[in-house]
């Protein structure tokens, strides 16, 4: 306790606050903007917390974190644009929401549930260092592979009425993650011979063409005087977050931020996952899933709360292993030993005091991000006020911007407009969106896994079978997905009597 309190007081400090907010204000930019990933803002702080005290240069780096993971759902809920991976799962009904006249709705539930996941993800990280490390020491390929197809089997909750659409929309995505080099022989695949393509498709080439160009082209197409049509007065009640129903969602987001925590101790498999596995889950224990897609607080929610809960939960082997689970965390265990901090089992009996500033810090982070978002909000929702025609160009230069940052080559730029035109496509012909990126996300370690598990076994499928934690998930997956797909034929089954325009009835 002495040491916990000497370690709280350091944070008594303006100049450990100012870094805090800083580092959140940098964050949220960082992750708003497409291109600009959460790895990519800490790595530009990098430099700058080496002058800093330890302290302060810890607020920096964690409140850039957990703004980042916040600041991706800014653009995905206002133009339709993942500012992270992460945020994929919150375009669904986040822009849904936004087309609505929803967009500070949308936006305040996001804050909301980021800071709700923030706070828990801290909590399991103080609570359950210790034990989750050792069950992540547990996972093998065959454990991980077993984990990615429960992660495939969501793409039966979120298919729609067609299963079938939905199975081809994933095998799409299947088939544009084995791009670049073969992960067991290092050998090129599906490359035709461009060197472009060595290291696979760009995931955010990916993102911003199915999600935002596609958008775009959809908004083209309905002609000019949609373009130019003088966007409608939101609704000032409709469009606030009341606390009933801030409060509706306390399950839907404490389930979501411990799915969150759980996946985020597992090295490798990155917030994507975390979100897509909470959306599915929220979805299945809806009263009304079929809603799920038009906008609705659940689907906002429940990512969002595991997006920043995975923060807590990455941090965990971290700090007890010294084991950096993505890109992100393999930049703080940097940034940690130049301030003379050596992630690892012996951080926690040799220097704990550096442990609890780590906590400290990231639950300092989370009300900073509260303050700092709900100041932001009101200017960030003022955008979906403008009129279409001159919101659309703004949104094609974030999109050829953001996609040619990432990596500074126009290829990523070319393949992210083939994907705006596939992802039109797509949508004209009534396939879903995301089990494509479903199943590109994890398309990569899928079938890593699987190669990996068959090598250690000798091409003996039974070591799925005999290893306890494989088994119960892939267990998991067949009742998850049989579940889903009797939900499914249910809601196809369903029909909607409505009025047409001569005043008949008919089926809809």
């Amino acid at each position: 306790m002495d040491i916990l309190l000497e370690t709280a007081l350091q944070f008594v400090s303006i100049q450990v606050l100012l870094g805090i907010v800083a580092g959140v204000i940098a964050g949220i930019i960082g992750g708003g903007l497409p291109g600009i990933s959460p790895s990519m803002t800490i790595a530009l702080l990098l430099p700058i917390s080496l002058y800093l005290p330890t302290p302060v240069a810890i607020g920096l780096m964690m409140g850039a974190y957990q703004g980042a993971m916040f600041g991706g759902s800014i653009s995905a809920i206002l133009i339709n644009t993942p500012g992270t991976a992460s945020a994929a799962a919150t375009t669904i009904d986040g822009y849904q929401m936004a087309l609505k006249g929803q967009s500070g709705k949308a936006l305040k539930m996001a804050l909301y549930a980021s800071c709700s996941g923030g706070v828990i993800g801290t909590i399991i990280l103080l609570a359950m260092a210790k034990p989750l490390s050792t069950i992540a020491l547990k996972f093998g390929p065959p454990e991980y592979f077993g984990l990615m197809l429960l992660s495939l089997a969501l793409i039966a909750g979120i298919s729609g009425k067609s299963l079938l659409k939905g199975l081809a929309s994933a095998c799409i995505g299947l088939l544009l993650a084995t791009v670049g080099m073969d992960p067991i022989y290092g050998t090129r695949r599906f490359t035709f011979r461009n060197i472009n393509l060595s290291d696979g498709i760009q995931t955010l080439s990916v993102f911003i063409g199915v999600f935002a160009l596609t958008e775009l082209l959809t908004q083209l197409s309905q002609g000019r005087a949609a373009l130019y049509k003088k966007a409608d007065p939101l609704a000032v009640m409709d469009n606030k977050l009341s606390f009933k129903e801030y409060w509706g969602q306390r399950v839907n987001i404490i389930k979501s931020s411990i799915i969150g925590a759980l996946i985020g101790v597992l090295p490798g498999i990155g917030g994507s996952t975390a979100c897509f596995v909470s959306y599915a889950e929220a979805q299945r224990r809806s009263k009304h899933p079929e809603k799920f897609g038009t906008g609705v607080l659940e689907g906002v929610a429940a990512p969002e709360a595991a997006n920043n809960a995975v923060a807590g939960g990455a941090l965990v082997p971290l700090l007890t292993l010294g084991i950096p689970g993505d890109v992100v965390t393999a930049i703080l265990v940097g940034a940690l030993i130049t301030h003379g901090i050596k992630p690892g089992p012996l951080l926690f009996i040799e220097d704990i005091g550096s442990v609890y500033t780590v906590y400290i810090a990231m639950f300092l982070a989370v009300i900073a991000l509260l303050f700092v978002g709900q100041l932001g909000i009101p200017v960030f929702a003022k955008i979906v006020k403008l009129r279409k025609a001159t919101l659309l160009p703004m949104i094609l230069i974030i999109c050829v911007v953001g996609t040619y940052a990432s990596r500074g080559n126009l290829f990523d730029v070319a393949l992210m407009i083939l994907f705006g035109a596939v992802g039109f496509t797509m949508n004209k012909n009534k396939f879903p969106i995301p089990p494509l990126i479903i199943a590109f996300v994890i398309g990569s370690q899928l079938e890593t896994s699987l190669r990996q598990s068959l090598i250690l076994s000798d091409y003996n499928i039974s070591i799925f079978f005999t290893r306890p934690i494989s088994l119960v998930l892939m267990i998991v997956s067949v009742v998850f997905c049989f579940f889903m797909v009797r939900r499914n034929r249910k809601l196809a089954n369903k029909t909607t009597i409505v009025i047409n325009d001569s005043g008949e009835k008919e089926e809809a």
